[in-house]
C-alpha cells in the first residue's frame, strides 16, 4: 500500500496534536483507506448538515427577535448561516479530493469549523438565555441542543468535531443553566450533560467500530492475495495483476500448470506430506522462472505463471516442467508428480481475463491428456 504522510498524535505536540480528526490509534495499514472512507462519509453529510444547521439558526433568530439588541439579533445566525452557505458552495464548485493528504486536511478543517460554530451557537444561546423573556426563554436551548445533537451524529466521520463541535455548543448552555437556583433549569442541565455524554460515547464507539472493520477486511484481503502455505501469489493477486496488464494493452503469456497424481500421492501419504510437497514445488517454480513477473497458487495443486512480453517464458516453462518432473523425497517417501502446462498470449488468444484464462486451461487439459497417451505407450512398451 502507498505510504501517506499525515500528522499522527505520537511525537507531535501543540495544535497539530488537537487538529487530527480522530480520536483512537488508526493502524498505518490502514490509514489511508480510512482518510479516504471517513472523507467521503463526511461530504456526503453535509449538505443535509448544512441546511439543517442553517434553518435552526433562523428559526432561533425568529423566535428571539426584537429581545436582543439587533447586532445580537443579527450576527450570529448571519455567521452560521453564511458558513453553512460557504461550505455547500465549497463542496459544490470543488472537486472531491483523490489524494490522501488533501482529504485529512478536508477533515481538520471539519473540526476548526464544528469548533468555531459551536462557540459562537453557545455563546448566541447563553445571551438569549439572559436577555429574553422569562417565558420562552428556554426556546434558545432547546434549539441550540437539537442542532448540537444533529450536527454530531452527522459528523461520525469526523469523531473529534462531532464530539469538539458539540462540547463548544453545549457546555455554557449547562453552566448558565447550573447557575439558576430553580431545579428545573438544573435538572435540564443535568440531562443536556447526560445526553452529550451518550452522544459522544457512540461516536467514539463508532469510529472504533470502523477502525476495527477495515483492519479485519484489510487482513482478509491479505489472506486472500497471499497463499501462506507456499508464500506465493494468491488468486486474488494473480488476477489483479493480470487485469492491470491487459487493461494497460500489455502483451503477456499466462501459463496455468495442474500437478499430475497429486490427489493419489496426498491420499496415500497424507496431508503433511501433500503440503511439503506444494511447498517444494513453490520453490522449483521460483527457481525455474525467475523472468516470471508473477507466480502463484490458484488454489489445490493448481499453480499460474505470469509472464510480460520480451521474456523468453517458453524456455522458464520447459524449465519448470523439468523442474516439478524430478522426484520428490518430504518425510522420506519418493514420490514422481509431474506437472501439465497450458499457455496463452494475449492478444491472440484474449484480450480480457475469462477468454485468455480459459485458453490456457484448455491447452493445459490437453497437455494432461497428451501427457495420459505419453504414459500409457510407455507402459506398453514396459509389458511387452
Amino acid at each position: 500500500m502507498t505510504s501517506v504522510s499525515v500528522p499522527t498524535r505520537r511525537g507531535r505536540t501543540g495544535l497539530a496534536t488537537w487538529l487530527s480528526p480522530f480520536t483512537a490509534p488508526v493502524p498505518e495499514p490502514v490509514r489511508a483507506p480510512l482518510i479516504r472512507l471517513q472523507h467521503e462519509r463526511l461530504i456526503k453529510s453535509l449538505p443535509l448538515l448544512c441546511l439543517a444547521v442553517a434553518a435552526s439558526a433562523v428559526a432561533m433568530a425568529l423566535a428571539v427577535m426584537g429581545d436582543l439588541p439587533l447586532w445580537q439579533q443579527v450576527a450570529p445566525p448571519v455567521i452560521i448561516v453564511g458558513t453553512c452557505l460557504a461550505i455547500l458552495l465549497r463542496i459544490r464548485l470543488r472537486p472531491v479530493p483523490q489524494d490522501i493528504e488533501t482529504a485529512y486536511r478536508g477533515l481538520g478543517n471539519a473540526l476548526v469549523v464544528a469548533i468555531g460554530l459551536g462557540a459562537v451557537a453557545g455563546a448566541w444561546c447563553v445571551n438569549a438565555f439572559i436577555e429574553t423573556e422569562i417565558y420562552y426563554c428556554m426556546t434558545a436551548p432547546v434549539f441550540i441542543g437539537i442542532a448540537a445533537l444533529v450536527t454530531s451524529s452527522s459528523l461520525l466521520a469526523v469523531p473529534r468535531a462531532a464530539i469538539a463541535g458539540m462540547a463548544a455548543a453545549v457546555v455554557p448552555i449547562v453552566i448558565k443553566l447550573g447557575t439558576y437556583p430553580n431545579v428545573g433549569m438544573r435538572a435540564m442541565g443535568a440531562m443536556m450533560v447526560l445526553i452529550t455524554l451518550m452522544q459522544a460515547r457512540m461516536i467514539l464507539g463508532k469510529f472504533r467500530e470502523t477502525v476495527d472493520m477495515m483492519t479485519a477486511q484489510q487482513e482478509l484481503d491479505r489472506l486472500a492475495r497471499f497463499d501462506a502455505l507456499t508464500g506465493l501469489a494468491g488468486r486474488r493477486a494473480f488476477l489483479d495483476a493480470l487485469q492491470a496488464r491487459l487493461d494497460a494493452r500489455a502483451p503477456i503469456l499466462v501459463a496455468l500448470a495442474d500437478l499430475d497424481r497429486f490427489k493419489q500421492a496426498n491420499d496415500q501419504y497424507g496431508h503433511n506430506v501433500g503440503d511439503a510437497v506444494l511447498v517444494e514445488v513453490a520453490e522449483r517454480l521460483r527457481r525455474a522462472a525467475p523472468g516470471a513477473a508473477m507466480i502463484a497458487r490458484l488454489g489445490g495443486d493448481e499453480f499460474a505463471l505470469l509472464f510480460d512480453a520480451g521474456r523468453d517464458a517458453g524456455a522458464e516453462i520447459e524449465a519448470s516442467r523439468r523442474a516439478i518432473a524430478r522426484p520428490f523425497a518430504p518425510g522420506g517417501a519418493s514420490l514422481s508428480i509431474g506437472v501439465s502446462i497450458g499457455t496463452a498470449a494475449s492478444p491472440h488468444a484474449g484480450t480480457d481475463v475469462p477468454t485468455l484464462l480459459h485458453a490456457a486451461d484448455l491447452a493445459m487439459y490437453a497437455d494432461k491428456a497428451a501427457g495420459r497417451l505419453r504414459t500409457a505407450a510407455r507402459e506398453q512398451r514396459h509389458a511387452a
